[in-house]
């Protein structure tokens, strides 16, 4: 798509002009960063003249026994540093085992207390299915008086568990008021 003068679009020149401006940024903070240094000659205190403080003329650089020292000084820093290190390291691996064999000791616990809480269970069932064919078994007016003097719940659970025809004749001889709150609680 070119216009009548032969420019491909009308931005054509600002785009031009952006992109030869930004070669030559480009191409000055190339020549900055890639000079000599003797260009850049920066007076501040190289790391570990800092890290020591040193005090000696600022314009001379430092002899060599200077540098060996604070080299020395670097050396020994690090080697603390990284003994100070191994040592967390290894208390961290002696709390990450004892963290772990915790953690084994209670997924043990914890499947022991499931298997009791089954067992429970299975006894619980185990009783409330004799007490149903106890109560099978028993007259219902004999049911009836056994079942008036349970907790609700106990009874209602034991209801449920009760043939139709069986719950409806034990619920036929108990006091009016106990029936319909038992017969109340078997439709929840």
């Amino acid at each position: 798509m070119q216009s009548a003068h032969g420019i491909p679009w009308p931005g054509w020149h600002l785009m031009q002009a952006l992109l030869v401006g930004g070669l030559v940024l480009k191409l000055a903070v190339s020549g900055l960063c890639l000079a000599p240094t003797a260009l850049w000659d920066w007076a501040g205190p190289k790391v570990s003249e800092a890290a020591t403080h040193a005090a000696g003329p600022a314009d001379s650089p430092p002899s060599l026994p200077r540098l060996f020292s604070l080299m020395h000084q670097e050396r020994s820093a690090l080697q603390a540093r990284a003994s100070a290190v191994a040592v967390k390291e290894e208390q961290l691996r002696i709390l990450q085992k004892e963290v772990e064999d915790r953690l084994q000791e209670l997924k043990g616990l914890q499947l022991k207390i499931l298997d009791l809480m089954e067992e429970e269970k299975r006894i619980k069932h185990e009783h409330n299915r004799h007490l149903v064919s106890t109560l099978t078994a028993m007259p219902a007016d004999r049911a009836a008086r056994l079942l008036e003097k349970m907790e609700e719940e106990t009874a209602v659970m034991l209801l449920r568990n009760l043939k139709g025809k069986e719950a409806g004749a034990i619920l036929a001889v108990l006091s009016p008021d106990k029936a319909a709150r038992l017969s109340q609680r078997l439709l929840q």
